[in-house]
Order: structure tokens, then C-alpha cells, then sequence
């Protein structure tokens, strides 16, 4: 019995996919995680990629469902300022999971889901010594609510993310909102262009 413990458990951490089930519901339609979203909660089992001035931190403002793709769109912080991104993460034959357009083996997973209220979303990328996770939790508030928040902790945990490894991202200075400039397509970075950052850490 042991030795089958151990065989399953070395399994699931080859396996990123077998600890994510997704939303709850198998017939849940991804369409209904789409529109504005707070960013609230930022976890990593890097915790150099949670600190504020770190290159590989992107903070997800929008979401767009297409029928073939998650449209993110994200802020950046590059010298104190915010500037927009836009990455697309393609569907795959696995339900609820994403692969982000020229970032190989760069997975989103969406993973507990109450659209009115928030959404989780994990990310993992293959590292040079192990592999990158990186979990965001969404809120349709500023505040996310206190459920939102303990459901967020008990997931990071059941992947290996201990609790001081989740930072306050209302307390550590995420992005405000910005508005939308005029030729807004010229000043956003393309999924392409970040094919070779280190991971989407949000």
C-alpha cells in the first residue's frame, strides 16, 4: 500500500493536470469568466517572482473568452509605471486548460470558479531546477471575499504553496486602473513578444 502511495504521489507531481479538476461543474461555460476583474491575491512556490519590482510579475485586469482561446489581458510594471500586455492562452483538448500562445509548456489552468465573485487561475512552467507555479486569485471586487480568500489558501496549499508565499497584491502595489489610450494596439507587448519571459506569474 505504501509503495502504491508513493507511485500516485509521484505522478501527480509529474502531472500538473491531474491536480486540477476546474471549476466544479464539468459543464460550466468558460464564457462567464469574462470582463473586468481585481486582482487580489498573488501566489508562487518562487517567491522571488512576488516581489514588486520582479520583471516576470503581471497583473491580470480583463479576461476575454473566444471560442478558442483566453484573451488576458494584464498590466506590468516596468520602472514604477503600468504598461499594458496582452497574452493569449489557446485551448486544449484537456478541459479548463490553457497553453500560452510561443511559450512552450507555459500551462494556465482555470481552477475554482464563481464567476460573479472571483476565479482562480494556476500557471505552470517548466524552470531551469523545477517547475514554476504561480496561482492568481480574481475578484469581481476591490475586496475579495473572506470565501474567495480561504478557498484561494486551501488550493495554493493542495499544490505545495505554503501561506507565506501569498502576498496581498491591494497592500503591495498592484496597478491602478488606466484608462484606455487612443491606438491602445500600438503600446501593448504581444503574447510574441514575451514568448521568452521567465513565466506569467498572475
Amino acid at each position: 500500500m505504501n509503495l502504491l502511495l508513493l507511485a500516485v504521489g509521484l505522478t501527480l507531481l509529474r502531472c500538473p493536470q491531474a491536480l486540477h479538476w476546474g471549476p466544479q461543474d464539468p459543464n460550466f461555460n468558460e464564457t462567464l469568466v469574462s470582463g473586468e476583474w481585481f486582482l487580489a491575491r498573488l501566489a508562487s512556490n518562487q517567491p522571488k517572482l512576488l516581489k514588486e519590482d520582479e520583471d516576470a510579475r503581471l497583473l491580470i485586469h480583463r479576461i476575454q473568452v473566444t471560442p478558442r482561446a483566453l484573451q488576458l489581458h494584464l498590466r506590468r510594471k516596468v520602472n514604477g509605471a503600468c504598461v499594458p500586455i496582452t497574452m493569449t492562452a489557446n485551448k486544449t483538448k484537456r478541459k479548463f486548460q490553457y497553453l500560452l500562445e510561443n511559450a512552450a509548456q507555459n500551462r494556465v489552468f482555470l481552477g475554482k470558479a464563481d464567476p460573479k465573485s472571483y476565479i482562480i487561475l494556476c500557471n505552470h512552467r517548466e524552470g531551469r531546477e523545477k517547475e514554476v507555479v504561480a496561482v492568481s486569485l480574481l475578484s469581481r471586487t476591490p475586496e475579495a471575499s473572506p470565501d474567495a480568500l480561504l478557498m484561494f489558501t486551501d488550493y495554493c496549499r493542495n499544490h505545495g504553496i505554503h501561506t507565506t508565499n501569498i502576498i496581498n497584491v491591494t497592500r503591495t502595489g498592484g496597478c491602478p486602473p488606466l484608462p484606455q489610450p487612443r491606438g491602445a494596439e500600438g503600446t501593448a507587448r504581444t503574447s510574441t513578444q514575451l514568448a521568452t519571459d521567465p513565466c506569467l506569474c498572475a
